[in-house]
C-alpha cells in the first residue's frame, strides 16, 4: 500500500486492504472484511468519458484485443454474436417476469433495447455517452436519455424489468446504482445484471505467473485488470452486493466471454479456447450473470 490513507471499500466501507496485485498503472485490492476486489486510484469522470467516446468510434484502448469489442454494439443482425447473447438473456429474463416496461441502465448504442422491443418489452434507457446515445435514437428510434443513472428522476414511471450490462464493475458507488433500480421497479420487477467474474481462469492462470515471478510479469493481468472497469466480482461479493442494496438473488449463472468479439491472433484464439474449455469444467468462468428480486421485508 501507498503512505496514503487507504482507499474505502466501495461495498462494505472497510479501510483496511490487502494489496492483490501492484500492476503498472494501478493496484488491485482485496478487502479483508467483505473480499471485494477493486482498483485503486481511479481514473476521472472526464477520462473515462473520453475513454468511451473511443471505444465507440474507433475501438482504439487500452487492450488492442477490445479493438473490435464495441463494433458489434451497432447492428441488430441475426448474426451478430452479441445479439445472440441479448436473446440469451432474454431468454432468461422472461422466465422471471413476461414483456413489460424495460429500462436499460447504461444502454450505450441501444442495440439489447431493439432486441427487446421485438419481443413485445417496451423499451426506455439511459447512458451518459453522447456518441451511444446518438446511435440508439437514430438508428433504432429508441425512448433513450442522456445523463448519470444517479441523476435519473423516476417520477410516475415503474419498471419491470431493469437491466444493466457491464454497468455495475464501472460504478464508484455501486450499492447507490443497485439502490436507485430498486427504487424504480415495480412491485413485482426484477433487475437483471452481467459482469465479469474476478474467479475466473484467466486470473488463476495470469496471477500464479505473477506470484512465479515475484510480481514482475504484470502483462497478462492487465488484460484483465483494465483502468475502466473500478470492482471485479465473484458470486459471492455480486450476492452480497444485492443484499446490501435489498435484494435477493433469483438466478446466479457464469458465462464464457464470446471470441468472436475479441481481436485475437491464431495462436491467442486457440490459446484461450483450450482454457476456456478447461473454465467450463471447472466453474471458472470469465463473467457472472445475475437477476435478483427486491427482498421481501
Amino acid at each position: 500500500m501507498t503512505e496514503e490513507s487507504p482507499p474505502l471499500c466501495p461495498i462494505c466501507g472497510d479501510d483496511a486492504p490487502d494489496l492483490y496485485y501492484q500492476i503498472t498503472r494501478f493496484q488491485v485490492l482485496r478487502c479483508r472484511s467483505c473480499t471485494q476486489i477493486y482498483l485503486y486510484p481511479l481514473l476521472s469522470p472526464e477520462e473515462i468519458r473520453t475513454m468511451f467516446a473511443q471505444l465507440y468510434t474507433s475501438g482504439e484502448g487500452s487492450v488492442p484485443e477490445l479493438k473490435s469489442y464495441y463494433a458489434y454494439c451497432y447492428d441488430d443482425e441475426p448474426g451478430n454474436p452479441l445479439v445472440q447473447l441479448y436473446e440469451s438473456w432474454l431468454d432468461e429474463i422472461e422466465k422471471h417476469h413476461p414483456p413489460g416496461r424495460l429500462l436499460d441502465v447504461g444502454c450505450g448504442t441501444g442495440l439489447f433495447l431493439s432486441a427487446a422491443r421485438r419481443r413485445g418489452w417496451e423499451p426506455f434507457g439511459i447512458d451518459d455517452s453522447e456518441e451511444a446515445t446518438q446511435h440508439a435514437r437514430d438508428h433504432f428510434g429508441l425512448d433513450v436519455w442522456v445523463g448519470d443513472f444517479k441523476d435519473f428522476q423516476a417520477a410516475e414511471r415503474r419498471f419491470d424489468v431493469i437491466s444493466g450490462w457491464d454497468i455495475l464493475e464501472h460504478a464508484r458507488k455501486p450499492l447507490e446504482v443497485l439502490e436507485a433500480m430498486r427504487g424504480c421497479l415495480a412491485p413485482s420487477g426484477v433487475v437483471a445484471l452481467s459482469t465479469p467474474n474476478q474467479r475466473n481462469i484467466l486470473d488463476l492462470v495470469a496471477g500464479g505467473l505473477y506470484r512465479l515471478t515475484g510480481g514482475r510479469a504484470t502483462g497478462y493481468l492487465e488484460k484483465f485488470y483494465i483502468e475502466q472497469h473500478f470492482l471485479y466480482y465473484t458470486p459471492k461479493t455480486l450476492a452480497a452486493a444485492l443484499e446490501r442494496a435489498g435484494f435477493e438473488v433469483a438466478r446466479m449463472a457464469r458465462e464464457g466471454t464470446d471470441l468472436r468479439r475479441l481481436s485475437l491472433s491464431p495462436f491467442m484464439r486457440l490459446s484461450l479456447q483450450s482454457l476456456f474449455l478447461v473454465a467450463r469444467l471447472t466453474g471458472l468462468e470469465t463473467r457472472l450473470f445475475v437477476i435478483g428480486r427486491p427482498r421481501s421485508a
